[in-house]
C-alpha cells in the first residue's frame, strides 16, 4: 500500500496500472449492482474486473499482493474452465473483499470493512437460491465498492504508488 506523502515519479506503466485498477474497481461496483439479476451475464465481467484489479494493485507486501492476485487469477481460470461458476465468482468476490480492506487502510473509512460481509452474504444467498436476500447483499456490496472507487478517483495518481523502493519483489 502506498504512502501519499511520497511522490515518486510515475512512468507510463505506473499511470496505466493505476488507471486500470481504479477502472476495475468502478466496473466491479457497477457489475455487482446487476449481478443478482443477471448472474450468468455479469459473472464474466465481474471475474474480468477482479483479474484486472488484482493484477494492477499496488501493495508493498508481496504476501498480500500475491494472495489478492492469486484469487483473481484463480477466478479467471476457473471461469474459463466452465466448471461450477459460483466458485469463480466467489474467488472474484474474495479479491474485491481483500481490495476493499486494503482501501480501508488507505482511507480509514470503517464502512469498507463491511464489504467482505456483504460480498460473502451475496455469494451464500445466491448459492443457496435466496434471490431476494442476495439482491440486498449485492446492492450493499456495489455501494461499498463504489465508495472505495470514488475515493480512489478523487486522489492524485501518485498516491497509489508511494515509495517505489519499498515494494517487495
Amino acid at each position: 500500500m502506498a504512502d501519499p506523502h511520497i511522490k515518486s515519479p510515475l512512468d507510463v506503466l505506473d499511470i496505466i496500472t493505476v488507471v486500470l485498477y481504479r477502472t476495475a474497481l468502478t466496473v466491479g461496483a457497477i457489475t455487482l449492482s446487476i449481478l443478482a439479476w443477471e448472474f450468468d451475464t455479469a459473472a464474466g465481467v465481474l471475474v474480468g474486473a477482479a483479474l484486472i484489479a488484482s493484477s494492477t494493485v499496488h501493495i508493498y507486501d508481496k504476501r498480500f499482493r500475491w494472495l489478492i492476485q492469486g484469487s483473481g487469477l484463480f477466478a479467471a481460470l476457473w471461469f474459463m474452465s466452465g466448471l461450477w461458476l459460483p466458485l469463480a465468482v466467489g474467488a472474484a468476490l474474495f479479491s474485491f473483499s481483500a481490495l476493499a480492506v486494503k482501501e480501508y487502510f488507505c482511507f480509514q473509512l470503517k464502512v469498507l470493512l463491511a464489504t467482505p460481509l456483504a460480498l460473502a452474504g451475496f455469494w451464500f444467498c445466491w448459492v443457496f437460491e435466496q434471490q431476494q436476500i442476495s439482491i440486498i447483499f449485492s446492492m450493499s456490496g456495489a455501494i461499498l465498492l463504489a465508495v472505495a472507487a470514488a475515493s480512489k478517483w478523487r486522489m492524485p495518481l501518485h498516491f497509489d504508488i508511494g515509495d517505489k523502493s519499498r515494494y517487495q519483489v
